[in-house]
């Protein structure tokens, strides 16, 4: 965990992963399942916001999805292993969240330090495949714990159905590029999704999204899932 804490300090020196903005798909499970800007300062609401639902970005980085949570009106929190993406996120945040250097916090996602059935909802992009498998899995398991019964959990994952590797390619490699250099990917296929949710979750959403360079003919894929974690 050092090692890896130290690789993702270096790889957000350089500036890397500064992303100011939701992702899409997170903004899609926003709008279907939490709550759908529908004009300036008005909202759909999918659930109850009295109060408002507690969010768990599970790695944070410089908390452009803790921020949107906390735009959107609910209850924001962030963990994230690396030091150096928290010292940003809790600049960006410490004005429009005067408590942000308590709710977006520094800790191993498998021991999440938050009480049983805590939080209504977690979304998490880029995260679940940017370290070893079985820490990953313990992850998952942890989470499960913190979160409410009926509560949806957004995540996504790398695919091997990509240019460099073949559909079910499901390996773990160190990355050896600038970005993220010595970094774990680790890639996905469904098997191995059903391996990492094993009896902790119901999948109730799973799309395999391709995106292809026409021009130098190289293609990438990620799969989307939504995911409800089993009562125990």
């Amino acid at each position: 965990m050092e090692n890896q804490e130290s690789a993702w300090n270096q790889s957000y020196d350089k500036g890397d992963n500064f992303v100011f903005y939701p992702h899409e798909e997170v903004i899609r499970f926003f709008a279907r399942h939490i709550r759908k800007r529908s004009g300036v300062n008005t909202f759909i609401d999918r659930v109850d916001f009295t109060p408002p639902p507690k969010i768990l970005d599970l790695g944070c980085g410089i908390g452009r999805h803790v921020a949107f949570a906390h735009d959107m009106g609910a209850e924001a929190y962030g963990i994230d292993l690396s030091s150096v993406a928290l010292d940003v996120a809790r600049k960006l945040m410490q004005e429009q969240m005067p408590d942000a250097a308590e709710r977006i916090v520094q800790g191993d996602i498998r021991e999440l330090p938050w009480p049983d059935q805590f939080f209504d909802f977690v979304v998490s992009h880029g995260v679940l495949d940017s370290m070893h498998f079985d820490i990953a899995r313990s992850a998952v398991q942890d989470l499960q714990r913190v979160m409410k019964p009926g509560g949806k959990f957004y995540c996504d994952l790398v695919s091997g159905d990509d240019s460099a590797h073949a559909r079910e390619y499901a390996e773990e490699e160190v990355v050896s590029t600038a970005h993220e250099k010595n970094t774990v990917q680790s890639y996905f296929n469904f098997a191995k999704i059903q391996k990492l949710i094993d009896v902790l979750f119901t999948l109730e959403e799973c799309a395999l999204i391709r995106r292809a360079d026409v021009i130098n003919g190289a293609s990438s894929a990620r799969y989307h899932l939504v995911l409800t974690p089993v009562s125990d």
